[in-house]
């Protein structure tokens, strides 16, 4: 879902601009040097989209292993998983929420996070109940700035801070 609707952003927005720059272009010979951007461009979108369609989490009896965008995978024992968080967070500058899961230990420490940009709600409800911990539902959307009140241990130190200057 998030691939193609990038995808489709992407052309969206790209299409329209090639058309303009081929058109001004090819008259005057430099369209080698529009076809080169593009072919640059086209290539590291190719790679994004590789890189997001192997973004994955796998859960066994004993061990929950995450793979990220840049490749670094996580592997935590199900035993250290003590229970979790799902919260809908506001996105800035925004009305539109997306939901956030916090796997936690049982000190209350964020082992993983799951954000809702790239986890769509029922695949977290699915890690959820394939997990089998106590997951608190916070039922009000919050803002990062709120969650970080509430649930400090949740939000990375830099993100409060931005959070409470107001950047």
């Amino acid at each position: 879902m998030l691939v193609a609707r990038s995808i489709i952003a992407a052309l969206s927005l790209s299409v329209p601009l090639l058309v303009v720059l081929y058109w001004l272009t090819i008259p005057r010979g430099t369209w080698i040097i529009v076809a080169g951007v593009q072919g640059g461009l086209t290539l590291l979108a190719v790679v994004a989209v590789f890189a997001v369609r192997r973004i994955r989490v796998s859960v066994t009896p004993h061990s929950l292993e995450s793979r990220n965008l840049l490749g670094r995978v996580t592997a935590l024992g199900t035993t250290d998983i003590a229970s979790g968080v799902l919260v809908d967070l506001y996105q800035s500058g925004s009305v539109e929420t997306l939901p956030h899961l916090y796997l936690l230990d049982a000190d209350g420490e964020v082992l993983l996070r799951f954000r809702g940009q790239i986890w769509p709600r029922s695949g977290l409800e699915k890690l959820i109940d394939t997990l089998g911990v106590a997951v608190a539902r916070l039922t009000d959307p919050l803002t990062v700035a709120e969650l970080g009140r509430i649930h400090p241990q949740l939000v990375h130190r830099r993100t409060r801070q931005a959070a409470r200057t107001g950047v």
